[in-house]
């Protein structure tokens, strides 16, 4: 998807469905390149106060890494891992399309979140 891009709107959820969604605030603590994945991507290190530290793989290889380490980010906690070539990604750090994403990428910005906010802090 690009920029621009004209989709539907998605089928409608109820309220409760929405609501077992836990997106929480996190802090980044590293984002190096991932070697081996089928999209160039970076393997995320993120402090989520007390629930502990997770990974993500995320395609955020046109945000340069002292962009992101240091920031705070939305993920969403509760998707179950997936595999992404050698590596395990244990959540989902949301993102909007980045705007010069190669065709065939979905090469993304991440959701920032205000220093006020803590790690761990629930998305409501």
């Amino acid at each position: 998807m690009h920029t621009g891009e004209r989709l539907p709107l998605k089928q409608r959820i109820t309220f409760g469905k929405f609501q077992n969604i836990d997106m929480r605030v996190a802090h980044i603590i590293s984002a190096p390149v991932a070697d081996g994945t089928t999209r160039p991507s970076r393997l995320i290190t993120l402090e989520c106060g007390h629930l502990g530290t997770f990974t993500s793989v995320a395609q955020f290889m046109l945000v340069p890494e002292e962009q992101l380490v240091g920031r705070k980010v939305v993920i969403c906690a509760n998707l179950g891992p997936r595999d992404i070539g050698a590596y395990t990604s244990q959540v989902l750090v949301m993102g909007v399309p980045h705007p010069d994403s190669p065709v065939g990428q979905d090469q993304a910005y991440p959701l920032f979140v205000d220093d006020l906010a803590a790690p761990g802090d629930p998305i409501y």
